[in-house]
């Protein structure tokens, strides 16, 4: 299972990079720049796309791989309210995005990482199709 982390350049990305390799034993490539996740992304890759989407372009990077692969896998790691795609609930029921407010302790990225599918939405209420905060 290879890992695309896309987040800003630093001690977050080495970090998550770099426990995310241990945990899980995998191989882990990054991105930091809309320019760096058009060259590194192609369909069939990664088993699963960790992004922060408060990156600068973080929805650009979102659609740019929904467009080539739109069941992707996408942990989406944010502290905005909002959905990557426009109605709540079609991440995980048309596409394969799951998402974690941030902060988030590293094992919650490892855990869903590991059991993605698994897993829907931190918060999300599937009664009212929103997420609850």
């Amino acid at each position: 299972m290879k890992i695309l982390i896309i987040d800003r350049s630093g001690f977050q990305l080495q970090t998550r990079k770099m426990l995310l390799e241990e945990e899980l034993g995998e191989s882990v490539d990054s991105a930091s720049t809309l320019g760096e996740v058009f060259t590194a992304y192609k369909k069939g890759l990664y088993a699963v796309v960790v992004i922060d989407h408060e990156i600068e372009n973080g929805q650009q990077c979102v659609d740019h791989i929904l467009s080539i692969d739109p069941v992707q896998n996408i942990l989406v790691v944010s502290t905005a309210i909002h959905c990557v795609i426009k109605r709540c609930g079609d991440c995980v029921n048309n596409n394969q995005i799951r998402r974690l407010f941030n902060p988030t302790p590293i094992k919650n990225i490892i855990r869903l990482v590991e059991g993605f599918r698994g897993y829907k939405c931190d918060h999300y209420d599937e009664e009212t199709n929103k997420l609850d905060v």
